[in-house]
């Protein structure tokens, strides 16, 4: 996954985001401020010669190494008894030491023991305690053995004023990024398992394939920015690839999904561009041109495709004109047969549709979807551009990703994506249509005639 791919999935699901990072820091929060405030206080022992050794003569290395020899005899139980048995209240042995810590200073002959508790008064009293025991016992031992070490108390505990635990603004920092990490894993997880297809405007491609229309839902009848829309698929269409795009075929993912309104209305953007169209009903399962919400004016004819294909009727019984649009011809499905997918696969639908791109500058087949039987798969390779039709609304991602990819195993030229049901434009934007449309009736009107290929 890309980074534009994450961020981009991070603002589309960026409420959950936030959330869930003010949530975490504010349970980091609560968890810092709840927990026990920790005391710590420090007193340091100098190790020095005896008083009958001069001072210069102690080695560095040698000082060094008593510290850290000293320190670690300071951890010895009973050194911890004997100052357990002098502080001013009860405490077990195991218990003190649990409290203590003793390092050395680094390159010094300092030692340092310190003292950790939820009282500033008893770190202060444990950590000078333990430093004069142990000082004591060490200076009795020392003298004893004949050594020329000598340990002092340096510099005794200060009361703390204040908590070494927790640490706010280090824990709230590490929340944050926690809390971030966290957020992110959650949106993206969200997004993973989520099944619904989310697309933003600034989204051009749908699983790798280029989204050429965009078709708002139509909040009434001649809706202007309804026409301009398909108006900029047709654009996209012949664009879409360096060979013009004669014949295009419409399916979908599922069933009512509006490709047989982008059909008929890709059929009218070509007519008012001046071109001869042909729109071919190769839906033979559940015709849907005529019940579409933008039909074209023109009862279904009894007759159609499947007549023509089983060779009841000769073609010209079955292409209808228009009426009031010249260059425009239907050819309508007809009866629905027992095996759609034979008549689609045979030779003579091939030939047809090659007959058809003689006759017409734009052959628009409307076929059912790509997941209901082999029909669609079987016109594919007759057609220059696949345009598969996708609710923006009501598909879920399985099914569009699976229709997509069952419509790329028919190998087809070009796949352009057609979202239906996209939110319609803004109020500004509808005003500024509807100043422009006010002298203009029909978005898209009759030509005059039809081109050289009639």
């Amino acid at each position: 996954m890309t980074l534009q791919a994450i961020l981009s999935t991070l603002w589309r699901r960026r409420v959950l985001f936030l959330v869930s990072v003010v949530l975490g820091l504010g349970a980091v929060a609560a968890l810092t401020y709840s927990l026990p405030k920790t005391y710590r206080a420090t007193a340091t022992l100098f190790v020095g010669t005896g008083p009958d050794v001069d001072e210069a003569l102690l080695d560095t290395a040698v000082g060094e190494q008593l510290a850290r020899t000293y320190t670690t005899l300071a951890g010895n139980p009973n050194v911890a008894e004997e100052v357990r048995s002098g502080l001013s209240y009860s405490i077990s042995r195991s218990e003190l030491l649990g409290k203590m810590s003793f390092a050395p200073v680094e390159r010094t002959r300092l030692i340092e023991i310190s003292a950790e508790d939820d009282s500033p008064q008893t770190v202060q009293e444990l950590a000078n305690e333990y430093a004069t025991v142990f000082a004591e016992r060490a200076n009795e031992a020392a003298s004893r053995d004949g050594t020329q070490a000598n340990l002092t108390v340096s510099e005794s505990a200060a009361l703390p004023t204040g908590a070494v635990k927790p640490n706010p603004p280090l824990y709230l920092g590490l929340g944050a990024v926690f809390a971030l990490l966290v957020a992110s894993g959650i949106a993206l997880l969200r997004e993973r398992f989520d099944d619904r297809l989310r697309l933003g405007i600034e989204d051009e491609a749908l699983f790798g394939h280029t989204i050429v229309g965009r078709i708002p839902t139509a909040s009434r009848k001649g809706d202007p920015w309804l026409a301009d829309a398909f108006r900029l698929l047709k654009t996209n269409v012949d664009f879409l690839d360096e060979n013009p795009a004669q014949v295009v075929l419409v399916t979908s993912a599922a069933a009512v999904q509006g490709k047989s309104t982008v059909a008929s209305r890709l059929a009218l953007a070509d007519l008012g561009d001046g071109k001869t169209v042909v729109l071919v009903e190769a839906d033979l399962r559940r015709p849907g041109i005529a019940e579409s919400a933008h039909g074209l004016g023109v009862e279904a004819s009894p007759f159609g495709l499947t007549n023509y294909l089983i060779g009841a009727v000769p073609f010209a019984d079955v292409k209808v004109p228009v009426p009031g649009r010249p260059g425009l011809d239907v050819v309508w499905s007809g009866p629905i047969p027992p095996n759609p997918s034979g008549l689609l696969g045979s030779p003579k639908f091939a030939r047809l549709i090659r007959d058809l791109r003689k006759e017409y500058d734009r052959v628009i087949i409307d076929t059912p979807p790509i997941s209901i039987g082999a029909d669609a798969s079987i016109a594919v390779p007759l057609t220059d551009v696949s345009l598969f039709v996708v609710d923006a609304e009501r598909n879920r991602r399985s099914s569009v990703r699976s229709g997509l990819s069952q419509l790329e195993a028919t190998h087809p030229s070009r796949i352009g994506v057609v979202l239906s049901r996209t939110k319609p434009p803004s109020s500004e934007q509808s005003q500024y249509y509807m100043a422009a449309m006010e002298a203009r009736q029909d978005p898209l009107p009759a030509t005059s005639g039809r081109s050289s290929k009639r």
